[in-house]
């Protein structure tokens, strides 16, 4: 576990990162936040991807990748590159966002009051700069499915996990862009409630597209497992049904060392750190996530922001959780 450490967090990093401007750009697009918020958020994802990439290429590099036997070592050489190239990418959307004074709701209010229409050259490049930065971010995350997908236990199994990154990045991803979104209500309250309403709809969504990715990963993969845990056990039994039986050696520092009678303290199974996931990664978030929706739609912003708060915690531990359990068989 302690050395897949490295790859969880920078598959956790990546997909935040992507998800987060990916509903961010989404925003943008409707737009339906101020310009303000836009700015901020995107310098915020900019330095995190650019954090992000420098962590990757320190514990999470080709060379590192391809010591693991079961990975898709025709894809690794990819990830430092595609992630590279979102990050680049950031800067000219950054850069015509600043330029645009007719971005977000704020600026499309300007344009009507004053007779204009929003479009203009700068915002259809900004868009178009943006679009390119989410192709890269999708990129980004077929290319980690790629490279783990391996680790399924069928064909099926594969191209369910390559799906898991996509529905993973949304969920983490946007639940983070969602919560900054709330916590701006608190300092600007007489924004319309849509795009939180929004926001937090395509978090419940992809959720909802979590679980049920689960239920069809546990089902495809308990046939193969299976196969495999009998297929182990009876190669195991016959490893020790011929090999000769070496006589006990005592260790009178390990006796010194452990009283007799001790308990012995094992670390969690797989079956508790599965149902932490369901309930950290799945359960709590859906409900306060519903719950999020109600508030939003009630306008009650503070309550609603301390709802996300929770869920932005919940969810990232879940994912931790599913990603170092995915890899504890590497």
């Amino acid at each position: 576990m302690i050395q897949t450490l490295p790859l969880v967090l920078s598959i956790v990093m990546s997909e935040l990162a992507i998800g987060s401007f990916l509903l961010l750009y989404v925003l943008d697009w409707r737009s339906e936040v101020r310009r303000s918020f836009l700015l901020f958020f995107t310098i915020i994802y900019l330095l995190f991807t650019a954090l992000t990439y420098l962590f990757q290429q320190s514990f999470a590099s080709q060379p590192l990748l391809d010591s693991f036997e079961r990975l898709d070592k025709q894809w690794t050489g990819y990830t430092s590159p595609v992630l590279l190239a979102f990050l680049l990418l950031l800067l000219p959307y950054l850069l015509f966002l600043i330029l645009d004074r007719k971005a977000g709701v704020d600026g499309k209010e300007k344009a009507a009051q004053a007779g204009e229409g929003q479009f203009s050259v700068i915002r259809v490049l900004r868009l178009v700069s943006g679009g390119l930065a989410s192709a890269a971010g999708l990129l980004m995350l077929f290319v980690l499915g790629m490279i783990y997908r391996p680790l399924a236990p069928s064909p099926l199994g594969e191209a369910l996990t390559v799906l898991s990154f996509f529905i993973a990045a949304l969920a983490v991803g946007g639940v983070m862009t969602s919560m900054w979104l709330g916590h701006w209500y608190l300092v600007t309250p007489a924004l319309s409630e849509r795009p939180l309403l929004f926001s937090t709809a395509v978090v419940l969504i992809a959720i909802v597209l979590q679980i049920l990715l689960t239920l069809a990963s546990s089902t495809v993969a308990s046939p193969a497992t299976s196969t495999a845990a009998t297929h182990s056990a009876q190669v195991t039994a016959t490893a020790i049904a011929t090999s000769p039986t070496p006589a006990p050696a005592v260790s009178s520092a390990s006796a010194a060392v452990k009283p007799a009678g001790a308990p012995t303290v094992s670390p969690l199974s797989m079956d508790v750190l599965g149902w932490l996931r369901i309930l950290l990664g799945f359960a709590f978030p859906l409900v306060l996530g519903a719950l999020t929706w109600k508030l939003a739609r009630e306008r009650s912003f503070q309550s609603a922001t301390g709802m996300l708060y929770l869920i932005v915690v919940m969810t990232l531990a879940g994912e931790v959780l599913a990603r170092g359990m995915f890899l504890s068989t590497l």
